[in-house]
């Protein structure tokens, strides 16, 4: 008889779609055959040798859910402990015998690895960070292979994501939302001197560093701005469709950096406003009201949204991407210019910093302290610029 673990193999790897439950009934029947002759062959071996499963699935199903387990070494480096996962990855914060500095290694999920197009866009990805440098996008460094799955390790960012920041806290002022705001369009404006489009801006992939560094990550939807051209609709309707451009939404083949400023845009307005500015019952009807529906002037008004961040609002989430902001720094350049002109403005007085002009060169380093706390650290740890209201995370009334 089938020990249970081996029943539970046979069953994971036809139930994840890597076998046929006739190809695991013929190994199960085999195997037994062999444990009645008395000959110790583990059904591992007969599965791979069958062709039942590639022996780096078997293994990883074999692992259970766990799949990467800390302690384990990816190339030369240790696992410490698991700091982020998605739907094609996990990442690890790592670091090497005798190292101080951590890094991050992201390694692609087992369940993928017989999947081409994905093994072929992580491995994109890692190649992409791997060339590119700038202090508000995550570095690459290597790129290998742990039990046949691919992984490549980055730099370890110290932080958390804007996303959870949100929602732990409530929502960000709008000094520190508009410093976030800049970071990030300056990565985005090094990434389009490279001729490269991210596709994928949203909170959840933008991370804040305790010293209140502000990184963009995750490039595993970027492309040149020239293979837009030519894809095909399945290709450039990729993203978040929460944050989505309409131009993506529809399937559009030349997105470009307009594309990403809309994206910001939407970031911009969840972190400030608490909730998204389009929901719907399902993908297809967000996408819709991408596409067809503008900004809720009442909404805004009632949430006690500033005119010159309305205004932002409003240029970097135009429908049209013409009226939009043409480029990163044009946006930078006009924020800059708002900034400066600050005290000309109605700004809402409950959230300033009470200091009057902001220095941009130094953008909002006068703030308060933070009202409250984020995992687990005290504020002391957290630098002054950011303020947070209370209770206006997503969800909340």
């Amino acid at each position: 008889m089938p020990q249970p673990s081996d029943l539970r193999l046979a069953a994971a790897l036809v139930v994840k779609g890597f076998s046929t439950r006739e190809a695991m009934e013929r190994c199960l029947a085999i195997h037994e055959k062999y444990e009645e002759s008395g000959k110790s062959v583990s059904l591992e071996r007969i599965i791979v040798a069958k062709g039942a499963a590639p022996e780096a699935i078997v293994r990883h199903v074999r692992r259970g859910e766990g799949l990467f387990l800390e302690g384990e070494k990816a190339g030369d480096h240790f696992l410490l402990r698991k700091v982020g996962e998605g739907g094609m990855s996990t990442v690890f914060e790592a670091r090497r015998k005798g190292d101080k500095e951590s890094v991050a290694v992201k390694i692609l999920k087992p369940h993928l690895i017989a999947d081409t197009a994905a093994v072929e866009r992580f491995r994109n990805e890692a190649h992409l960070l791997m060339r590119l440098e700038h202090p508000n996008v995550t570095r690459g460094m290597s790129l290998g292979e742990i039990d046949g799955a691919p992984y490549f390790v980055m730099e370890f960012v110290d932080g958390e994501t804007i996303l959870k920041i949100v929602e732990e806290n409530g929502t960000f002022g709008e000094d520190a939302a508009l410093y976030i705001v800049m970071q990030i369009a300056d990565a985005l404006d090094y990434l389009f001197s490279k001729g490269i489009v991210h596709r994928d801006v949203k909170p959840a992939n933008i991370l804040l560093k305790r010293d209140n560094t502000v990184k963009l990550c995750d490039l595993g939807l970027a492309t040149e701005a020239s293979a837009t051209a030519t894809a095909e609709r399945s290709d450039t309707t990729v993203g978040t469709v929460q944050y989505i451009s309409p131009e993506q939404a529809a399937g559009q083949a030349d997105v470009d950096v307009r594309s990403d400023i809309y994206s910001l845009g939407v970031t911009l307005y969840h972190i400030v406003v608490g909730e998204l500015p389009f929901s719907g019952s399902d993908d297809s009807d967000v996408m819709r009201r991408q596409i067809l529906e503008g900004l809720s002037a009442s909404r805004l008004k009632g949430k006690d949204i500033s005119p010159h961040m309305h205004y932002f609002l409003e240029k970097m989430m135009a429908k049209e991407r013409e009226v939009r902001y043409q480029s990163p720094r044009e946006l930078v350049e006009n924020v800059r210019e708002h900034i400066r002109g600050k005290k000309t403005l109605t700004f809402n007085p409950r959230y300033s910093s009470g200091t009057g002009d902001v220095d941009v060169d130094k953008p909002f380093a006068s703030e308060p302290a933070a009202e409250s706390t984020r995992g687990g650290r005290d504020a002391g740890s957290r630098s002054s610029i950011f303020r947070f209201r209370r209770g206006r995370g997503p969800g909340s009334p």
